[in-house]
């Protein structure tokens, strides 16, 4: 399985990418190489303030193109699929009052 490595560097960034409509947890990744809608990937997340990886096996859900009408960057949107690491919790920890925020995010 393919694994791709994000690191967010701020809670700023983290929030618009972590997708909090999705139940089992997301987010939205920036990259310009090209996956499919359902392709399985595991997911190497940095998160700000932190030394170690999470690491997360997820799905593709959609895709975000270079064309894209709205102002997010080119990139995927990934359905947590098998959180071990318990990565949604430590986001939704790290992000609190933020989640419920009415600034753009890079998602829905």
């Amino acid at each position: 399985m393919e694994q791709l490595a994000v690191e967010f560097s701020d809670l700023n960034n983290l929030y618009k990418c972590y997708m909090a409509f999705i139940k089992e947890g997301g987010l939205f990744v920036v990259t310009h190489k090209k996956y499919n809608v359902g392709q399985s990937l595991a997911l190497s997340v940095l998160l700000p303030n932190e030394v170690t990886p999470v690491v997360v096996t997820g799905k593709v859900v959609w895709l975000s193109p270079m064309a894209s009408h709205s102002n997010a960057p080119q990139g995927i949107g990934m359905n947590f699929l098998d959180d071990r690491q318990n990565l949604k919790d430590k986001i939704e920890t790290l992000l609190g009052a933020m989640i419920n925020s009415s600034e753009p995010t890079f998602t829905m």
